[in-house]
């Protein structure tokens, strides 16, 4: 995401104690939704808490804006350019059910998702998840 000067891995990944959650400062590709980039809407996510005195690796996720590129380079080589198309605050109950993140696509679709810093905070979690979606170019 060059626009936000983030420039990292991305680790495949699945459920940690029954949730997305993956370590301060990676970026995971949920794994039980498609591969970035094939048919089907691919959640991929980070933490914008910061951690270890580092901001979280998705701190600047909000400054996106719908026209942005994001650019996935893959392991085997070659890569796929994504555009922006949406961005918004959706509570944490709603993301659960959200056809935008857990619906089908026939299309490949990113669904970048981060907790919302602007958010109330209950327990010490934010109520809300901040998602960020792009189509390829």
């Amino acid at each position: 995401m060059p626009s936000v000067g983030l420039n990292e891995p991305v680790r495949a990944m699945g459920l940690s104690n029954g949730a997305i959650n993956p370590p301060p400062h990676v970026v995971q590709w949920y794994t039980a939704s498609p591969r970035p980039g094939a048919p089907g809407i691919s959640v991929i996510a980070g933490h914008v808490g910061a951690y270890g005195g580092r901001p979280g690796i998705f701190s600047t996720l909000p400054n996106l804006s719908p026209g942005d590129r994001i650019t996935i380079g893959y392991a085997g080589g070659g890569e796929r350019t994504f555009r922006i198309y949406n961005k918004e605050p959706v509570g944490k109950k709603a993301l659960q059910r959200d056809p935008r993140v857990w619906g089908q696509s026939a299309k490949p679709v990113i669904a970048l998702i981060t907790c919302d810093d602007d958010a109330p905070s209950n327990n010490g979690h934010s109520v809300r998840n901040y998602v960020v979606w792009a189509a390829p170019v």
